[in-house]
Parts: structure tokens; sequence; C-alpha cells
């Protein structure tokens, strides 16, 4: 609701639907919380794959430091500069958007 006169809604999302989102990110924070410094394949809602190393989990976010030779993990046209000194960047993942989380050997 908008305590602005004038304003218009224009979304709003479900109750039901926000707390069925709340749960899953919940869940998948528990899931995930002890694999730092794990490799693991996730998976997103939107079918994209990544495969890295966890570096941090917190209560909204999953960190994740992929190659940066690897093209995924970037958003179309996003190609971070070439720095010798470093080969992974850290990909902040959404836990609500997170589908499906395997560790790799």
């Amino acid at each position: 609701m908008s305590n602005y006169p004038g304003h218009q809604v224009v979304y709003q999302c479900d109750h039901h639907l926000a707390h069925t989102m709340k749960q899953h990110k919940d869940k998948a924070y528990r899931a995930i919380k002890d694999m730092v410094n794990r490799k693991v394949r996730i998976q997103t809602v939107d079918d994209e794959v990544y495969e890295g190393t966890v570096m941090k989990v917190d209560f909204k976010f999953l960190y994740l430091s992929v190659e940066i030779g690897e093209s995924r993990g970037f958003y179309p046209g996003f190609y971070p500069p070439f720095n010798p000194y470093y080969s992974s960047v850290i990909l902040p993942l959404a836990l609500f958007d997170l589908l499906a989380i395997t560790l790799l050997l």
C-alpha cells in the first residue's frame, strides 16, 4: 500500500506467495550455511547454471567465487576488465532464486 495520496500500486505480490518465497529462502539458507569453501554447482529458477566455490552465505545471498574465464555468471555484454592478479570474481546469488545446489568433489 502506498502512503502517498494519488500514487497507484502497480504490482503487489500475493501474501501467500511472499510467505512461500520466504520459506524457500530460509530453507536454502539452512541447507548451504555450512558450505563455505566448498565447490558447488548452482542451478537457478531461470535455468542458469554456475560452478564455483562458496565464499560466504547470509540470509539473502550466496556469494560464489567463479572463474573469470567462464562465460557464465555475467550479465550479457558485461565482461570484467582483465586483471592478471585475479582469476575469479565473486557472484552474489539471491537465495530465493536458487533451484538446486550440488556439491562437487
